[in-house]
């Protein structure tokens, strides 16, 4: 007898646990039904872990949420019909679209980068000019360097760029001792 796998995953198979009585054991029975893998093994493999991980989650009673999430949506399987299952949950009436995504996080995070960068491209120019450095690449980044990993608590971030820039600006000792020895 062979069941498909719509009857197999029906709402009467699980009881409801609450999510934070659910343990390891009974978590994984439901994922044994989802995978239809025979072993708790075969059900931590399916996961994308190690087949002895079972028994770590299993003897420290934590849920491995981030791989069963993962791998329920990669299988486009409700994690409300999984974690709470024979339980009506309504949904917000505001349905996200991909594009509030890219909104709200990619394209405002790229607006402060860039007017970050603006920023310190502002404050550093005129110190790149005033040591005869300001057509050099590798002190442009040095200073941008120096600009990004200043937090404004142990030194300002302009006393730091006008460090950053005098040193930058300084030959090296080989190079004032040739110079030295050339001129007299």
């Amino acid at each position: 007898m062979t069941m498909d796998k719509e009857q197999s995953l029906s709402f009467n198979t699980f009881q409801h646990t609450p999510l934070d009585e659910l343990s390891v054991t009974e978590c994984f029975e439901r994922l044994k039904l989802i995978s239809q893998k025979a072993t708790y093994k075969d059900v931590s493999v399916w996961l994308g872990r190690n087949a002895n991980d079972y028994a770590n989650w299993k003897r420290s009673n934590k849920l491995p949420f981030a791989e069963i999430i993962r791998k329920l949506l990669q299988e486009r399987i409700s994690l409300n019909w999984f974690f709470a299952p024979g339980y009506t949950l309504h949904e917000p009436s505001y349905a996200y679209t991909q594009g509030d995504y890219v909104k709200s996080s990619v394209v405002e995070e790229e607006r402060k980068r860039r007017i970050e960068f603006l920023k310190a491209h502002k404050k550093i120019e005129p110190l790149l000019k005033a040591y005869g450095l300001q057509d050099d690449e590798q002190c442009m980044t040095l200073m941008l360097d120096a600009y990004f990993s200043t937090t404004d608590k142990w030194m300002e971030k302009s006393q730091a760029l006008e460090l950053v820039a005098k040193a930058l600006a300084l030959k090296p000792a080989i190079q004032r001792i040739t110079r030295e020895e050339d001129e007299s």
